[in-house]
């Protein structure tokens, strides 16, 4: 069948956009249906986010220390439940279903500058039933509104990027620090974005632009530093669960993976470690003179993580077929993209795009390595993979 004699894909972009924001829409209520009567919420328990957005809101009893994580989903929490006058997670829920259903129109608009209007077109459908953005939904954690925030900056970084420099540079800068409280995995993209310029635009432009966007990129977090050091007197630029997450996955071994959260429970009881940061700062010392000691295992280490940020199936708590389903998909996904690649990675407008690629890699082989962490990518993956099927599709006709 050819792709480009389906009617929807040759729509005005206002009806397609209308189109392809409804399909996400249906998936992603159908699935939170699903994953709440079926008891789901209870399988992947919900993160602190929630229970320190109630905290904020004086409804629950203060947290000693609540800058354990970045705070913007607490505070996009807390808004919500103050706004409805109420706890109840379930239209919380439903905002997350339209902000996820948001990032299929958001991909076809960002896609046009990336690949054909039809590979555009096309990812968009691909994005609004895919099931790595479908899944976290209807979980109270930070994918889905941080996965929309960034395709809004990329958005605006493919526009400002062209440009001569000015405020609206910095007002981007603004909000990829604000994408950074809401999820500190984007901290560093800056300095991979400026080697990515630089290649393509020289070292000048390349440094000035990165520095320029770099004066809003930085205000969120000094901000929420400068709260922790006089709440606390300590300096949090993001969250005090930096360390802990860099012990905790820094092994190959999957067995060693799932028992670390206990063990490291028990040393933190044992050591009398109340103090989050204190935790941190440990486990992150513990981390480094492991790496002292074991220099050629800790590299082993890094780059067998750096394989399996990349690997196309999830671990536990997921059951063997679920497992075995997710792999055959992204196995599938990973393929066409490949032959997305080939096409596209010489083209400077995807400069960006490979070094936000290259920055998660790199950070994920070191720090936690799970597939959530890989779906900030997946809009990205699913433009690639567009493109590799109709390059597929078009090679199969001339064969033909």
């Amino acid at each position: 069948m050819d792709a480009s004699k389906i009617s929807i894909l040759n729509a005005p972009d206002n009806k397609f956009d209308a189109w392809a924001f409804a399909l996400a829409l249906s998936a992603r209520l159908a699935f939170t249906g699903i994953f709440l009567a079926k008891g789901l919420d209870v399988v992947y328990a919900r993160d602190l986010y929630y229970n320190l957005a109630v905290s904020w809101l004086g409804w629950a009893p203060s947290f000693a220390f609540d800058a354990t994580h970045p705070p913007l989903y607490t505070a996009f929490l807390a808004a919500i439940m103050k706004v409805l006058g109420s706890s109840n997670p379930l239209p919380i829920l439903l905002i997350q279903c339209l902000i996820g259903a948001a990032v299929s129109p958001l991909t076809r608009r960002l896609g046009t500058g990336l690949v054909s209007d039809k590979a555009a077109r096309i990812s968009a459908l691909w994005v609004a039933l895919d099931p790595g953005l479908i899944f976290f939904t209807p979980q109270l954690g930070t994918e889905t509104l941080f996965i929309t925030m960034t395709m809004l900056f990329f958005l605006g970084l493919f526009k400002e990027i062209t440009k001569p420099l000015s405020f609206k540079t910095v007002v981007l800068g603004l909000w990829g620090g604000l994408c950074v409280l809401c999820r500190s995995v984007l901290g560093g993209y800056p300095a991979f974005l400026f080697l990515a310029l630089w290649r393509v635009r020289g070292f000048a432009k390349a440094f000035l632009f990165c520095a320029v966007l770099g004066i809003g990129w930085l205000a969120p977090s000094i901000l929420w530093s400068v709260r922790n050091y006089r709440v606390y007197g300590r300096v949090v630029p993001f969250g005090a669960q930096m360390g802990y997450t860099l012990y905790e996955g820094f092994s190959l071994d999957r067995e060693e993976v799932r028992r670390r959260p206990f063990t490291m429970g028990e040393e933190i009881v044992r050591l009398k470690l109340v103090d989050p940061i204190d935790r941190g700062n440990y486990f992150a010392h513990k981390t480094m003179e492991f790496v002292k000691a074991n220099p050629g295992e800790s590299l082993k280490i890094v780059l067998g993580k750096a394989v399996l940020f990349w690997r196309p199936f999830p671990y536990d708590p997921h059951t063997w077929w679920q497992r075995g389903a997710l792999g055959i998909y992204f196995t599938f996904l990973f393929a066409l993209a490949l032959v997305g690649v080939k096409l596209h990675w010489r083209e400077v407008a995807w400069a960006p795009v490979w070094a936000l690629f290259a920055y998660l890699t790199v950070l994920h082989s070191v720090f936690f390595t799970s597939l959530r962490y890989r779906v900030p990518l997946e809009p990205f993956l699913c433009l690639l993979a567009a493109a590799g099927l109709l390059e597929m599709t078009r090679r199969g006709s001339k064969r033909a």
